[in-house]
């Protein structure tokens, strides 16, 4: 979608849904903005690729509360192609809530896949600029469908279908993707999660071939102190591709009226695909500075990342590529 069409259906919704919240619903405005600058420590024959500043997601939502058991959700974004082509605007979500029950929720339309758990973190939510490798090793991120869930005290259970073709896109056959997950908490600060997503690839209906998700993860909270980690394992055709992440953040409270926090940050990811020529290990360095109480609403962020490649010796196709280490400092500001 052109940016000046998504301006002008915004400005209409946003016309539209205030006149009708001043009637009949609650309705709630949130969005956030991230921008930053990236250097690449490159070699001197790839000079023309080095450095950026760029505006990594800019985005605005709504969530309309109808009445005690319905509500709309509608989330847009602006960001730049990463492909090459000029700034892109787009639709995100665009979901109807249902709660018949307390804790009971359905919802349908375009969602975030509930597989990983990374997946359920927004980008505006997330401990680094870049998310793991894990997320490349998933069901589509984003996409249509149905899905229910329902919370407990101690857990939280996720099932569904969706196309499987991803955000945006049509899918108009008999094969839809199944979506299962199941999270369980503690007293004592842990959580355990595992996710199953199980359908077929997008190849017409004679050549479609079975793909099968699973995903484990485990994190641990004490105090300031938070660690996770998560994996991602594909079985498709004959092979597998995993991913994994294992990282650990810890937040330094600051008594200033500026600064409220100081949070270092540390991961370590890799994604073994036997698809590609090379298998990729990435090391994140991270630190953020808060400016509010609300650690998502204004920081300014700077990680370091060192990609390391290895052969990949199921398949070899020429000389395998040497990643730059790459700097970027980012600045967010959301409002909800």
């Amino acid at each position: 979608m052109r940016p000046k069409v998504l301006i002008e259906v915004m400005l209409l919704l946003l016309f539209g849904a205030n006149l009708f919240a001043q009637k009949r619903s609650e309705l709630n405005w949130f969005g956030y903005v991230r921008s930053g600058f990236e250097y690449k420590f490159a070699n001197e024959e790839d000079q023309d690729d080095q450095s950026q500043f760029k505006l990594i997601l800019a985005t605005l939502g709504c969530k309309a509360d109808i009445n005690e058991y319905s509500s709309l959700f509608f989330f847009t974004f602006f960001n730049y192609n990463r492909y090459g082509a000029p700034y892109v605007a787009g639709l995100l979500d665009a979901q109807i809530w249902f709660t018949p029950v307390k804790n009971l929720k359905l919802v349908i339309g375009q969602f975030v896949t509930p597989y990983a758990t990374e997946n359920l973190q927004s980008s505006s939510k997330i401990d680094f600029i870049n998310r793991s490798y894990v997320a490349f090793n998933s069901p589509p991120y984003r996409d249509i469908g149905a899905y229910v869930s329902y919370t407990s005290e101690y857990s939280k259970f996720y099932a569904g279908a969706i196309n499987g073709a991803g955000m945006n896109c049509p899918d108009n056959n008999k094969y839809k993707n199944l979506i299962l997950r199941e999270e369980l908490f503690t007293t004592k600060g842990f959580k355990f999660a595992f996710a199953i997503a199980i359908g077929k690839d997008n190849d017409p209906i004679e050549n479609a071939d079975d793909m099968k998700f699973y995903s484990p993860s485990l994190s641990y909270t004490w105090r300031n102190l938070y660690i996770t980690a998560e994996g991602s394992y594909l079985k498709y055709l004959d092979d597998n591709s995993k991913a994994f992440y294992v990282y650990a953040t810890y937040d330094f409270p600051i008594e200033t009226e500026l600064l409220h926090y100081v949070t270092p940050a540390f991961r370590y990811d890799f994604f073994n695909n036997p698809y590609d020529a090379e298998d990729l290990d990435r090391y994140t360095f991270g630190l953020t500075f808060g400016f509010d109480e609300n650690k998502w609403l204004s920081h300014f962020r700077l990680n370091y990342e060192i990609i390391n490649t290895r052969q990949n010796r199921e398949i070899i196709i020429g000389e395998v590529i040497k990643y730059p280490d790459v700097f970027t400092a980012e600045f967010q500001m959301r409002f909800d």
